[in-house]
């Protein structure tokens, strides 16, 4: 596995607290954009929900295991259409306008007891409290990952308490500022899912888990990665760093790990600790809202449906145009090109990008220079895999299965000279299962 230091240097520092974001006015609430699942509609025009309700859910003839859709605000319905995702396409959304109290805004929860609920009960109260995996980018089912986990041993919960994506933050925010809420949202996702044991990577030099007495009913494995060195918090990385630390010691157990394991990221387990511990449905992100071309940065706690303009304008509004927006990172992201696109679930992070700090995109013609191959961190081709879907060719099956291997990490576009949108071709080769 080849890595690299040093690839991206955030300008912000951290930030020892997140700030609650603006209440928008409107909300636009988007439905799961990677589920390939249709949802319907729970509420109609001109009704009125609260903070928390559901307002859509998975159709059964889909299968009916998707997360659930609640109104992160309270207020009247006022359309039910389409709007702009963060993966540049367009998907269903509800409208929201805020009228009415607040359910859980501003009022003090109580710690729900969880412990006596069987697995099944809490992989309900996931589907019920629309709890999504963002580990890797996506917002899938995290009951759904979980039922179709069928290791019958060696059954372990990954835990990343870093970004994977070094531009970004907020993984590494949550981990830090909610340790003993990640930690019970661990122990309630190994219940759930009849872990075999946990492993919980920390980011270099990071000082031992304070709260890992939480975990106690399971086995633990803590272990140091150096997430300053990319790419190192994908699942291929995890899976070969995990076996070489443990090879040879008391912990080898551990070296059983597999890609069919369940992986997850801070994000995620605070939602399931909130979800479970404190009755509280997924209604709102952590997001780092960042960039050269805005006043200030932040660590916002967004309601889920809040534009992204809305963010720059709390974050002090922009000194100079964005020429660039991009979504959950500048190496693993995608880029959008609207001020109204609504955060979603699998929203992490927001950067504004100022047209000095572009390259020419402009696609040419690949010159075989072999930088991909040699940067590739699983040392697949990237460049012979993209000349299948960009020439409309059929691949080598051999060659073809090689795209599994294939982290998402981009490294082979930003060393493509040609500009070859190398990393999303092989991800469509990855979605036709060959």
């Amino acid at each position: 596995m080849k890595t690299i230091t040093g690839l991206i240097k955030s300008g912000d520092k951290g930030f020892s607290e997140a700030v609650n974001a603006f209440l928008p006015q409107y909300a636009l609430v988007p439905f799961n954009r990677l589920s390939q699942k249709r949802y319907k509609c729970a509420v109609s025009v001109g009704d009125y929900v609260r903070e928390g309700q559901i307002i859509a859910v998975p159709l059964k003839s889909d299968g009916g295991i998707e997360a659930a859709v609640h109104a992160p605000i309270p207020g009247k319905v006022m359309g039910i259409g389409r709007c702009c995702l963060s993966d540049g396409r367009r998907g269903l959304a509800i409208r929201i306008k805020l009228e009415g109290a607040f359910s859980f805004l501003g009022k003090r929860t109580e710690h729900l007891d969880w412990e006596h609920l069987p697995p099944e009960d809490i992989l309900r109260s996931f589907l019920t409290k629309g709890i999504v995996n963002t580990f890797g980018g996506t917002a899938a089912s995290l009951a759904l990952q979980i039922l179709n986990c069928k290791l019958p041993s060696s059954r372990f919960l990954v835990v990343r308490l870093f970004d994977e994506d070094p531009s970004r933050l907020t993984d590494g925010f949550i981990a830090s500022r909610y340790e003993a809420q990640i930690m019970e949202g661990a122990a309630i996702t190994a219940k759930a899912m009849a872990a075999d044991g946990i492993i919980f990577l920390l980011p270099k030099k990071h000082a031992p888990l304070e709260h890992i007495s939480i975990v106690k009913d399971f086995s633990v494995l803590s272990m140091e990665v150096d997430e300053k060195r990319y790419p190192s918090g994908f699942v291929e990385n995890i899976v070969q760093q995990v076996r070489k630390f443990v090879r040879n010691s008391p912990n080898e157990v551990f070296a059983r790990i597999s890609h069919a394991c369940i992986f997850v990221d801070s994000a995620t387990l605070f939602s399931v600790y909130e979800a479970i511990a404190c009755g509280i449905p997924v209604i709102d992100r952590f997001v780092h809202v960042t960039g050269n071309c805005l006043r200030s940065a932040g660590m916002l706690r967004v309601k889920i449906g809040t534009t992204i303009g809305m963010l720059a304008a709390q974050c002090g509004g922009f000194k100079r145009p964005p020429a660039r927006i991009v979504i959950n990172g500048m190496l693993s992201g995608f880029a959008v090109n609207s001020l109204d696109m609504p955060v979603g679930k699998d929203v992490k992070s927001v950067e504004f990008v100022p047209a000095d700090e572009l390259h020419d995109e402009t696609p040419y013609a690949c010159i075989r220079c072999g930088r991909c191959r040699r940067i590739c961190p699983e040392g697949i081709l990237p460049d012979l895999l993209a000349a299948t879907v960009l020439q409309g060719t059929s691949a080598d099956k051999g060659l073809a299965s090689t795209a599994q291997l294939c982290s998402g990490c981009g490294l082979c576009n930003s060393s493509c000279p040609s500009m070859l949108p190398l990393s999303q071709t092989i991800a469509i080769i990855k979605e036709r299962k060959v």
